[in-house]
């Protein structure tokens, strides 16, 4: 039996890794069956200064204004250091051996390259390999196209755990139908 999928998606105030940061986090991992192992997880919202929440694109001031991720910034007391300290423990917890949980998500290199800045911690506990699931979209559409239409379609709440569960969704419906056996 594998360690399981140590699942994670970011809410960041941008995608540049030099000048942007994670806001919110959320961890679940996944057995083999891609089975959630502890359903509560691990989510956190990061504390943000207002005036960089307001220097955010036009579509994170949107999409985490909807979804009340700006607020929860403002109002949070964690630090990047808290979270870093408590998401650590929390996946010790199921993967206590450095270097043997896999990174798992939808474009999570994005997800890696915020980590390995913000939260070095995590990412230097985590295998040096990624599950993602993006990749194994984009491999389908040129493979097998006529397959590719009917992947269910995602409601992209741009939550961090409403992410990973779509992504963990997604990956079912890839081993179900693109990679069962034959």
């Amino acid at each position: 039996m594998e360690p399981p999928l140590v699942w994670i998606d970011c809410e960041m105030t941008g995608l540049d890794h030099k000048n942007d940061q994670i806001i919110e986090i959320c961890c679940l991992l996944t057995d083999d069956n891609l089975q959630i192992i502890d359903p509560k997880g691990y989510e956190a919202v990061i504390h943000c200064p207002k005036e960089k929440l307001d220097a955010m694109s036009e579509w994170c001031v949107e999409h985490h204004g909807q979804s009340g991720l700006t607020q929860k910034c403002i109002e949070s007391t964690k630090t990047m250091a808290d979270v870093e300290s408590e998401l650590l423990e929390y996946i010790k917890r199921f993967v206590p051996r450095r270097g043997a949980g896999v990174l798992a998500g939808n474009s999570v290199h994005q997800d890696r390259v915020f980590l390995a800045k913000d939260m070095p911690k995590i990412d230097e506990h985590l295998h040096y390999r990624i599950l993602d699931v993006s990749s194994i979209k984009e491999t389908m559409k040129r493979h097998n196209p006529k397959m590719a239409k009917k992947v269910p379609r995602k409601v992209s709440a741009h939550t961090a755990r409403s992410d990973i569960e779509e992504s963990i969704a997604e990956l079912k419906w890839y081993y179900n139908n693109y990679l069962r056996k034959s």
